[in-house]
């Protein structure tokens, strides 16, 4: 079997907490995995002309880089150095209502029951914000003085988050964890023109805390991770990075 292989496709790529070793999340969807090794090489110079003379290379470094097209709150959470967290905070609205007069009084009613208060204005045009008109809200139900029936009104207020909504929290005080990088793929040996497993294994890594995420109304939102390598010492005392292994049967 030959040494030479053509790679085409992306790697499925589980990611596992470092420390406790249980997985966080896997990836069969990425649109790219990449790995990137960097080094400095001191060089000796004299003579005349101060030719290079010998050299000495050092500090070598690495990154994996993982782009993914659809966004996993696991890895947003991870990014954020926080839990993933479940049915907690307050999500505002704001809601455009018509004016009922059938109970009595003008009033209107809320899609969710408020947390605290709620403003309601009057709706100038197609969706300014006009004068405030003094509410008095029971549950989902507010009762207007002064409003008229089948005036259009703007309602603002907070409800709680849904008993089973996500929450990811970027906190000034939280940082990315250490994780460890499994990936497997596919390779082509060039003999026989079959597709054999190959696998990547990083070490000990971290992801980058700088990271862009971005909703377009015109491009869908991708998602780029960046995890520095950090050494490990292997069974003969070597520091290693990352290993690549080729299957051949």
């Amino acid at each position: 079997m030959g040494l030479q292989y053509g790679i085409k496709e992306v790697l499925d790529v589980n990611i596992l907490d470092y420390a406790s070793k249980n997985p966080l999340f896997f990836v069969d969807y990425a649109e790219a995995t990449s790995n990137e090794n960097t080094a400095e090489r001191l060089d000796l110079t004299g003579g005349r002309g101060n030719a290079k003379q010998m050299s000495f290379d050092h500090s070598k470094a690495g990154t994996f880089q993982l782009t993914v097209p659809l966004v996993d709150l696991k890895m947003l959470a991870m990014l954020s150095g926080d839990d993933l967290q479940e049915g907690a905070g307050q999500i505002f609205k704001r809601e455009v209502l018509t004016v009922d007069d059938a109970g009595g009084a003008p009033s209107v009613t809320l899609s969710h029951e408020p947390i605290a208060g709620v403003k309601i204005f009057k709706l100038e045009g197609l969706r300014d914000t006009g004068e405030e008109i003094p509410a008095t809200v029971s549950a989902k139900k507010a009762e207007l003085t002064g409003a008229a029936a089948d005036q259009q009104v703007i309602a603002f207020y907070q409800y709680a988050a849904p008993a089973k909504s996500k929450k990811v929290s970027i906190k000034s005080t939280k940082f990315p964890k250490a994780v460890e990088i499994f990936g497997t793929g596919l390779a082509r040996n060039q003999e026989d023109e079959l597709d054999y497993p190959c696998h990547l294994h990083v070490f000990k890594a971290r992801p980058q805390p700088n990271f862009t995420f971005t909703m377009s109304g015109s491009d869908a939102t991708n998602l780029e991770i960046t995890f520095d390598m950090y050494e490990v010492k292997d069974q003969k005392g070597e520091g290693q990075y990352i290993d690549y292994i080729f299957e051949t049967e």
